[in-house]
C-alpha cells in the first residue's frame, strides 16, 4: 500500500510543502489504528478536509469547488 512506501510519503510531503501546488485528494476515514501519513496530512494548517457522506454528497460539491478556486487564486 502506498501509505507505507517511503518514496510515496516523501513525494506527498514535497507536494504539500510546495506553495505553488494545489492538491485535491482523498484520505481514508479513521478506522482502528490511525495511519501516520493520513493524520499528518489531516492536521496540517494548510489542508481543508471535507467529510462526504450519503446525506451531503449531492450538495457539498460547490463548497469543494469554492475552496479549490480560493487556493488557486492564492497560488497564482
Amino acid at each position: 500500500m502506498e501509505l507505507f512506501s517511503q518514496p510515496f510519503i516523501q513525494a506527498v510531503r514535497q507536494s504539500l510543502d510546495n506553495p505553488r501546488c494545489s492538491i485535491l485528494g482523498t484520505i481514508p476515514v479513521s478506522r482502528g489504528k490511525p495511519l501516520a501519513l493520513v493524520e499528518e496530512v489531516r492536521s496540517r494548517r494548510d489542508v481543508k478536509v471535507f467529510t462526504v457522506s450519503k446525506e451531503n454528497r449531492n450538495v457539498i460539491l460547490q463548497d469543494i469547488v469554492s475552496a479549490l478556486q480560493e487556493c488557486l487564486k492564492h497560488a497564482s
